[in-house]
């Protein structure tokens, strides 16, 4: 998609001056997987190609329609952030299976390994990764307040700029 994302972009310009829906607000999410910085600026130009304000480039007054944003080396980060949902969601990981993992979650090299050795370590998907279930099951514990990644609570304070 990412490939696509200009046309997209492009397309939702239209819309908002077409059909006059400025309230419309557009997310766009990556990994990082290492490349946070040149993922950023790649994201913001598409934005500006396709004739779109984002929040970076908008005056603090000014309204925007593109948020975007990037998960710290993997979205699975935002997830080891919050311990507690993950307890939360799979009852068999205990606070000692985090033994030895760095409470900056965003500094783990591959998050997405990690998480799977806590939930092996629990007792689940111990024949393979499941990121799609990871996500539906431990995205709906997720607390904002508690999470301690950072790109999390920038994510959130960026949807809540949307308002």
């Amino acid at each position: 998609m990412l490939g696509e994302l200009k046309n997209v972009l492009r397309g939702y310009h239209r819309r908002i001056l077409r059909e006059g829906e400025t309230d419309l607000r557009i997310v766009v999410l990556l990994d990082g997987d290492g490349i946070c910085t040149r993922r950023k600026a790649s994201l913001e130009e598409k934005a500006a190609e396709a004739g779109l304000l984002t929040k970076t480039t908008a005056h603090p007054d000014q309204p925007f329609h593109v948020l975007n944003r990037i998960a710290v080396q993997e979205l699975e980060a935002w997830w080891l952030g919050d311990r507690a949902a993950i307890m939360a969601a799979y009852p068999g990981v205990k606070p000692a299976h985090f033994k030895g993992l760095d409470r900056d979650c965003e500094s783990l090299p591959k998050p997405n390994d990690a998480l799977w050795e806590v939930l092996k370590q629990g007792r689940y998907f111990t024949t393979g990764k499941r990121k799609t279930q990871w996500a539906n099951d431990i995205s709906q514990h997720l607390d904002p307040a508690r999470n301690t990644s950072a790109s999390f609570r920038y994510f959130c304070e960026g949807l809540a700029a949307l308002r």
